[in-house]
């Protein structure tokens, strides 16, 4: 399927035509974007089953946290073979799914603090790694990712807590507390078309903007672990392995 809007999309190796090259630039840059990893039907099919979940129905718009055991669809979504491979490419093993979480970003939602997912999940830094998938194309001004590249050679940072209120339609980690960043790293605006998916390391320091927009930014979070390595259950999260190949 050609991008939806080719020109979001920075200039990457990809794992589908040159796996070693885009292997070497995830693990030099702490991320990687992956076009064509959904066509545009399965983008509009997760959207449409999202409408099942009960923050859609109550009007809050809060993220779904692990929709895969609300929806079949989200099941075989955590389960796609292209993420799949590439994660067990990312961690060099076979992967468990550990958590799926569906955002739909209504306009005006807050962003996500900075922060490493690491720091939630409590694995090794290199087994485990987070796939953010676009179901449209998202722009900064949408909510779109930040990110500081390299920041994955980082141990889990310290951070610092926030004092804000509640925003219902974002994460409930959103805006608890923020990483207090080192020096020498600059922030980089992601543009991520629909159907691709950014592949987060554990250690990567990442956000979100804003959603200024009058659109929905929808996006399904799905994460992994190579098999039998240990992990953070979490509270809110409640995680566990799923087999998915």
């Amino acid at each position: 399927m050609p991008l939806q809007n080719p020109s979001l999309l920075v200039s990457m190796p990809s794992f589908a035509t040159d796996p070693e090259v885009a292997l070497a630039s995830f693990f030099r840059l702490g991320y990687h974007i992956e076009p064509n990893v959904w066509i545009s039907e399965q983008c509009e099919a997760l959207i449409r089953a999202s409408e099942n979940l009960p923050s859609f129905h109550d009007g809050t718009f809060s993220p779904a946290m692990q929709p895969h055991r609300l929806e079949p669809m989200f099941l075989n979504a955590l389960r796609n073979p292209k993420i799949v491979n590439i994660m067990e490419q990312l961690v060099s093993g076979k992967v468990s799914g550990i958590q799926s979480e569906f955002f739909f970003c209504r306009p005006g939602t807050r962003g996500f603090a900075l922060h490493q997912d690491n720091y939630y999940v409590e694995a090794k830094p290199d087994v485990f790694a987070s796939a953010w998938s676009a179901l449209r194309d998202i722009t900064p001004e949408m909510g779109g990712l930040i990110i500081y590249p390299g920041s994955h050679y980082e141990p889990i940072l310290p951070v610092k807590k926030l004092i804000q209120p509640c925003d219902m339609a974002q994460d409930p980690n959103a805006h608890s507390q923020q990483v207090i960043m080192p020096g020498g790293y600059e922030p980089v605006d992601l543009k991520v078309p629909m159907g691709a998916t950014v592949f987060l390391h554990s250690h990567v320091v990442h956000g979100s903007h804003q959603n200024c927009s009058d659109q929905f930014r929808y996006v399904l979070l799905t994460t992994y672990i190579r098999c039998g390595e240990p992990f953070r259950p979490g509270r809110y999260a409640q995680r566990f392995e799923i087999e998915v190949s």
